[in-house]
């Protein structure tokens, strides 16, 4: 397990938008400095989160769930992110972390593949067999429904990787009342080779947006995020070491926001990280 730090959490009771005369310094790392990372503005804007949860050991996942896989990654293209999550499961293998199976047991996923959408699974009863145009058809009502809504928050981040390390930046800010905002910054690695059931390539298929790793806690939904509410904005950095398998030209971050309502935790918003290079 490679150490986290995070660096600072900062609450500033100003609007975004607003400059500061705050000088940062190089991070000495040879490539991108704290400056290059500074965000200075949130992009209000909505984005959807849809989910496979799979396991390397399951044919149909292989299947089926590979080219519906593989349409929801593109048809949600510019709307939101698609992730693949491998949690502990009957028919877990390989790239399972305990960040997926959280998510994976509080999305509801009772069979493999399940496909999800912004919090929880698809809602078409399968006993009779799964309606894939069915599922994908709901996964995109909700992405619609999303985009259409008001924006209730949202989180900017910029991340750098030098030698193996990555830093980040992020701001976040909140346009309605969260009652227990909470923050979750996850690595996703794209176009991992391995072994997949089912699938033609057997031990070359390549897997897509496979969840590496939640940044700031690893416990799947992430970290409160303290002394965000309407009017102000919410500052903070975090570093960490990547796996040296993890192929850094596949590496993306993506902030997603969620709400924590009693033990339950309800999907907010989610935004796409930038690469400073």
């Amino acid at each position: 397990m490679k150490k986290i730090f995070v660096l600072s959490l900062i609450a500033s009771a100003f609007l975004f938008g607003c400059s500061d005369d705050t000088t940062t310094t190089p991070t000495g790392s040879g490539g991108g400095s704290e400056d290059n990372l500074a965000v200075t503005a949130v992009i209000k804007e909505n984005n959807s989160f849809a989910v496979k949860f799979s396991g390397t050991n399951c044919p149909p996942c292989g299947t089926w769930g590979w080219t519906m896989a593989a349409s929801l990654k593109s048809g949600i293209e510019g709307s939101g992110e698609f992730m693949t999550a491998y949690g502990q499961n009957f028919v877990a293998g390989l790239y399972v972390i305990d960040a997926a199976t959280t998510l994976q047991d509080a999305w509801g996923a009772t069979g493999y593949p399940h496909f999800g959408a912004n919090g929880s699974v698809t809602s078409l009863d399968r006993s009779a067999g799964v309606n894939t145009t069915g599922e994908e058809d709901e996964i995109y009502e909700r992405v619609n429904t999303h985009a259409a809504a008001d924006v209730v928050a949202n989180t900017t981040v910029k991340y750098e990787i030098v030698d193996g390390t990555m830093n980040l930046k992020y701001m976040t800010e909140a346009y309605s009342d969260l009652s227990s905002p909470y923050l979750a910054l996850y690595v996703l690695e794209d176009k991992v080779e391995g072994y997949q059931s089912g699938h033609s390539e057997g031990n070359g298929a390549l897997h897509k947006n496979v969840l590496r790793k939640e940044i700031t806690n690893d416990a799947g939904y992430g970290s409160p995020i303290e002394g965000l509410a309407v009017g102000t904005n919410v500052s903070g950095e975090a570093s960490f070491e990547l796996d040296s398998d993890w192929d850094e030209s596949h590496i993306k971050v993506i902030a997603v926001m969620y709400n924590k309502v009693g033990t339950n935790y309800s999907f907010v918003n989610l935004s796409t990280a930038t690469l400073v290079e």
